[in-house]
């Protein structure tokens, strides 16, 4: 104050104007630390540098702190009983979950091996570990991260790199020269987080573990070397944490085969998703180790993990402070970095085991499916014959024995087709007592039923009560713009992704995400909008805010669906060939819904997918325009070629190696000018969009104009039928 005193009487002396511009800085120096510390707290992370407001992040943080102190519910689930006690039977809980019996069969040698390690890729995941292999973990760790026991998170190490890092990369180096980790490093606190609101019982806290950072990043550096080799040891059945795979790939085929079983199958296949009880918490660490032996892992990366996962000591988290220390035999720490490919592996076991055994799953032209992963989510397809229920029973009180992982048959459900003539012998034969007309899988429902618009209620509701939280309220318009578009269009991305939702359902998201971004309450009376929502969404450069309309984003999706299955194999893409053979062919009165708005997709984006001709590329050589971007009726005299092959016949019937293998009866000039197209390497992507590689999610919205809306038939509220 004194300073902008002597500003005001003398306002040309430079020293007082150096000494403010000081204070200033200093102030914005303080502030900046005072908003970083508040929004490591608040881990909002929508959030990036633009929305700063303390009211909305404090907000943020005592709501957190509300939620997470629903542990206080535990003590008062014993009234009689004086904290201490209570502390202790929470401690003592956790302490037999992880400290198990171990599984009495240990036998390795009973489950398939499957893809083994490859030797080629031995040295990449045992070299020397270099100081910018360390620094770049360091630096990509997230700064809000919350701490384990030490206390120091991600933004220490980062802030402190320039006097502790030579420290840390010597430490970090010498655990992997030695083999050798202090158990203190790898204490660990649990944290309790509710399931729901109101959580009152252990069984209604989900566990999850705060490691050190320090030790975060020596599993990091480890976990980044087994990434890409993670993709050639699990079975493309595991969706989850595992490169190029996705999670509602998983969805849309489970959707696919129940609209197959019900139009095709005649009713003679079950569906059933079996919860596995306490999945990370219990799973045996000698099983493990003993299938990373059999799976061929170098012998000193096998140490290493080992040297990770053995001799942890937990401490429980009980509102803000550390209660009890006991050491641990069994399971995987939720929050380690390694943990998720960990899991994979030995659920990679199961898959195994599943299809080498008896159980007969579901088929279509030589493709058989007989289950779906997504971590710990199993979706089990089968016939529904008592025999095949049995089998199914032995598989897992195999794998159980052996791994530890037990199926909670009262959480597991059952899908059976209405037309089944036995649906209570398949679940005596199961143990599964609930049969369910619909249940969720990884939160989109599934059915054999048409879904209807009542099935996606929870997709309303959630947008529902994120949109009315009274925190968002405390956001200013740039701030709820923000909020849109990274937590709410990507929660209805996701189920855009996985579902096809009906036009009903996206006018009123669409009047919902309105009225919140121009008043700040989605539930606000009928009121003058000054600019239209589809307005909003037109790009930047055409006057609008960029925000991606419900149709963009569906049609972005399918488009890079379409580019998906072309060039990355996986289960999805092969049931879709093995049933329709191209989405430029024309759909049969028995295509699902999902294929029919595919198919209209790729017809109104064609002129911008352009194939490369590899030689074990899923083309048709009917349908698909590889031909000069044409299909091949379009040239003279193509036809002869076409009626010597089965119309669903792919194009690499007359590929040979590195060269065309064309029948002579074919004329020359066809020949000819087939034989001049190039046959590429099969590691080129085999489908590009506007000769620009895969594209990306934006270019694919980008491409959404006006001319496609009305080739897809797409209102300004939907589609005429459905999206």
């Amino acid at each position: 104050m004194e300073c902008l005193q002597y500003i005001q009487a003398s306002p040309n002396d430079s020293s007082l104007n150096a000494s403010l511009k000081e204070i200033n800085k200093s102030i914005a120096n303080f502030t900046g630390i005072l908003a970083t510390w508040v929004i490591q707290r608040a881990k909002v992370k929508w959030l990036k540098n633009g929305e700063d407001d303390l009211k909305f992040l404090f907000a943020k943080i005592r709501c957190r702190q509300g939620r997470n102190n629903s542990a206080v519910n535990l003590f008062a689930s014993f009234p009689n009983s004086v904290r201490g006690e209570v502390i202790n039977s929470i401690v003592t809980h956790f302490q037999h979950i992880y400290n198990l019996i171990p599984p009495h069969n240990s036998d390795i040698g009973i489950f398939p091996l499957g893809s083994a390690f490859p030797t080629d890729l031995s040295n990449s995941i045992t070299k020397y570990v270099t100081d910018e292999e360390i620094k770049k973990v360091v630096f990509m760790g997230c700064s809000t991260s919350s701490p384990g026991p030490d206390g120091y998170n991600f933004h220490f190490y980062k802030s402190a790199w320039h006097i502790i890092g030579p420290m840390v990369i010597k430490a970090v180096r010498s655990f992997f020269v030695k083999g050798y980790m202090p158990s203190g490093i790898k204490t660990t606190a649990i944290a309790l987080i509710p399931k729901f609101k109101n959580a009152e019982t252990l069984a209604d806290f989900r566990p999850i573990a705060l490691c050190n950072t320090f030790y975060k990043i020596i599993a990091k550096v480890l976990a980044i070397r087994i990434k890409p080799i993670m993709p050639i040891l699990v079975k493309d059945n595991q969706s989850g944490f595992i490169k190029s795979r996705i999670s509602t790939d998983n969805i849309l085929l489970a959707n696919e085969i129940m609209t197959y079983i019900r139009k095709k199958s005649g009713g003679k296949y079950f569906c059933a998703k079996l919860d596995i009880r306490k999945a990370f918490d219990t799973v045996s660490r000698e099983f493990l180790l003993a299938r990373l032996k059999q799976k061929g892992f170098p012998s000193l990366v096998v140490s290493w993990i080992k040297a990770c996962i053995s001799d942890v000591n937990f401490s429980i988290l009980i509102n803000g402070s550390l209660e009890g220390y006991f050491s641990t035999s069994a399971g995987l720490r939720q929050g380690c970095p390694l943990s998720p490919y960990l899991f994979c592996l030995v659920m990679d076991a199961f898959s195994n085991l599943l299809d080498a055994g008896s159980f007969k799953g579901i088929s279509i032209d030589g493709f058989i499916l007989t289950h779906l992963l997504y971590a710990d989510d199993v979706l089990i397809f089968g016939e529904a014959t008592t025999e095949n229920c049995n089998s199914l029973t032995n598989i897992l009180s195999t794998f159980a024995k052996a791994s530890g992982l037990h199926v909670n048959l009262d959480k597991s459900s059952i899908l059976l087709p209405k037309n089944l003539l036995n649906p209570d012998n398949i679940c005596r034969a199961l143990s599964i007592p609930l049969i369910s007309e619909k249940f969720d899988y990884l939160g989109i429902p599934l059915s054999f039923k048409r879904l209807k618009v009542s099935d996606f209620l929870p997709l309303i509701e959630s947008i529902s009560k994120k949109l009315s939280g009274w925190k968002a309220n405390l956001l200013s318009f740039a701030g709820r713009l923000q909020f849109l578009r990274y937590t709410i269009l990507n929660s209805i991305a996701y189920w855009i992704r996985g579902s096809i939702i009906p036009k009903s359902v996206f006018k009123l998201l669409k009047k919902m995400c309105s009225k919140f971004l121009f008043f700040g309450d989605h539930t606000a009376g009928k009121k003058l909008h000054m600019v239209s929502w589809d307005k909003c969404c037109a790009p930047k450069e055409n006057g609008g805010i960029g925000l991606p309309s419900f149709q963009a984003l569906h049609y972005a999706t399918l488009c890079s669906l379409i580019l998906r299955i072309y060039n990355v194999e996986s289960p999805l893409s092969t049931w879709l060939f093995c049933r329709y053979s191209s989405p430029w062919k024309p759909p049969s009165y028995s295509s699902s819904t999902f294929w029919l708005s595919v198919c209209r997709t790729a017809i109104a984006a064609k002129a911008k997918f352009h194939f490369n001709i590899t030689s074990t590329a899923p083309i048709s050589l009917h349908w698909d325009h590889w031909y000069q971007d044409c299909k091949l009726e379009t040239c003279n005299d193509g036809s002869s070629l076409l009626n010597f092959y089965h119309t669903n016949s792919p194009l690499k019937v007359i590929i040979s190696g590195m060269s065309w293998n064309i029948p002579n009866f074919v004329s020359a000039s066809v020949r000819n000018l087939i034989s001049e197209i190039p046959i590429l390497d099969c590691s080129s992507p085999c489908l590009v969009w506007d000769n620009s590689g895969i594209g990306n999610f934006s270019n694919y919205i980008s491409a959404f104009t006006l001319p496609i809306l009305s080739v897809l038939g797409i209102t300004l509220f939907g589609t005429k039928n459905l999206l």
